[in-house]
C-alpha cells in the first residue's frame, strides 16, 4: 500500500473515530479511580484489551487531556496510517517493535519509552496486541511500569451496537449514535522487585473484571 493511502486511511480511521465519539452517549464507571491514579503523581499506563481501543477514543477525548499520552502503535504495514491517527486525535505516536524480537533496536526503543514515561508522559498499551492471542498480557507493560514507577489503570468496554472485525480480538467499531458503557479499575503499582508473572496474572483478571463489567453496567436497568 502507497504512503499516500496509508495517510488517507489514518485520516479516514480520525474522522470516523472523532464523529462517532461526538454522537455516542458515554456510560463511564469508575472515574474516581482515574482520578486517585491522577492524585499519585506518577505516570499513568492505561491497559485495555486491544480490540476495545476504539470505543475508548471518546472516553479518553471527554475525560482526560490528549496531549500527555503516547499511543504505543507497531511499526509495521499498519504504522504509517496509526502514526496519522494518533497525531490527529493529539496524542505522541510511538510506533515500536511489538513482535518480542530480543534485539539491540527493540532494547533501545524500550528504553526510550521506559524514559518517556519515567518523565512524566501517560502512556495507552493493548498488552494482548498488535497480533494476539487474545487476552494474553506480552511482559512490556508491567516492564515499563515497573522500570518508570508509573501506574497501570485498567480500562474496558462494551457497545452491543458496532461492527466486530472478525479477526482474533473480535475488534469493535462502534456504529454513531450508540451507547458505549466504559468501566474503570483500581490503579495497579508495581514495586521495584516484585515478581512480573505475577503481576500479569493480578492484571490479566483485573483487565477481564472491567471487560465484564463494562458489559453488566451497558444492560443494568437505571434504578
Amino acid at each position: 500500500m502507497s504512503s499516500r493511502q496509508n495517510r488517507l486511511n489514518g485520516a479516514a480511521l480520525y474522522l470516523l473515530a472523532r464523529f462517532t465519539s461526538k454522537r455516542s452517549r458515554f456510560q463511564v464507571v469508575g472515574l474516581e479511580h482515574l482520578r486517585a491514579a491522577q492524585a499519585l503523581e506518577r505516570p499513568i499506563m492505561f491497559a485495555a484489551w486491544h480490540g476495545m481501543t476504539m470505543m475508548l477514543v471518546g472516553f479518553f477525548a471527554n475525560h482526560y487531556d490528549l496531549s500527555r499520552l503516547v499511543l504505543i502503535l507497531p511499526d509495521d504495514w499498519r504504522g504509517e496510517a496509526l502514526v496519522v491517527f494518533a497525531s490527529k486525535l493529539g496524542v505522541t505516536p510511538f510506533p515500536m517493535n511489538l513482535r518480542g524480537d530480543a534485539s539491540m533496536a527493540t532494547a533501545r526503543q524500550l528504553a526510550k519509552l521506559v524514559r518517556q514515561v519515567k518523565a512524566g508522559r501517560d502512556a495507552y498499551i493493548t498488552p494482548d496486541g498488535p497480533g494476539g492471542p487474545a487476552y494474553i498480557i506480552k511482559p512490556g507493560l508491567t516492564y515499563i511500569a515497573q522500570k518508570a514507577r508509573a501506574t497501570i489503570l485498567p480500562v474496558g468496554a462494551y457497545a452491543r451496537h458496532g461492527y466486530r472485525v472478525p479477526r482474533w480480538d473480535r475488534y469493535v467499531m462502534p456504529y454513531p449514535f450508540s451507547k458505549i458503557s466504559v468501566q474503570i479499575d483500581a490503579p495497579m503499582q508495581v514495586n521495584k522487585d516484585e515478581d512480573l508473572t505475577a503481576v500479569n496474572t493480578l492484571l490479566t483478571q483485573q483487565l477481564h473484571h472491567v471487560a465484564m463489567q463494562a458489559a453488566a453496567n451497558y444492560y443494568e436497568k437505571p434504578l
